[in-house]
């Protein structure tokens, strides 16, 4: 007999509203004729959040292929919104960062971004909403540890 899959396990739970919290955004970013794609948006927001970093590294946290990422930061800094650089460790890698005049950009960013998780919360309890969070940043941080791992003894945590 068929066993239907579970749509409600956390894994399934998490996808959707990743997924949901992505066309959101990506719609909103859209609505306010930023002058940048939506994929332009959320890679300024990552190198906002997490630069300087390596073009490598950004394409780690965003999804992005090598190609697409190189694209989409070709597009930023010509904009003036990003700069980039030799890293000083690896010379044959480049350092990604945000510029000043991307500050203005960034801000009507941060909004579009209250305003799409203020649709995820809903009428979330405070208490609940804050608990909720410390319990994404708990799972987030086992991923990060498992990814890392991965990464350093190229075998699988469990």
């Amino acid at each position: 007999m068929h066993q239907p899959i579970d749509s409600d396990t956390s894994s399934f739970l998490l996808l959707d509203i990743a997924r949901l919290l992505r066309a959101e955004f990506e719609s909103r970013v859209d609505d306010a004729e930023l002058g940048i794609t939506p994929s332009e948006a959320r890679t300024l927001a990552n190198v906002a959040r997490f630069g300087p970093l390596r073009q490598n590294d950004l394409a780690d946290l965003t999804g992005l292929g090598a190609m697409s990422v190189t694209s989409v930061l070709d597009n930023l800094e010509a904009a003036g919104m990003v700069r980039r650089s030799v890293d000083p460790k690896d010379r044959r890698a480049k350092l990604v960062q945000v510029t000043e005049k991307a500050t203005p950009l960034l801000a009507k960013l941060r909004a579009i971004g209250n305003e799409v998780r203020a649709v995820t919360r809903g009428d979330i309890p405070a208490d609940d909403w804050q608990s909720f969070r410390g319990m994404l940043k708990t799972a987030r941080d086992n991923h990060l540890t498992a990814y890392r791992n991965r990464r350093t003894t190229g075998a699988v945590s469990t």
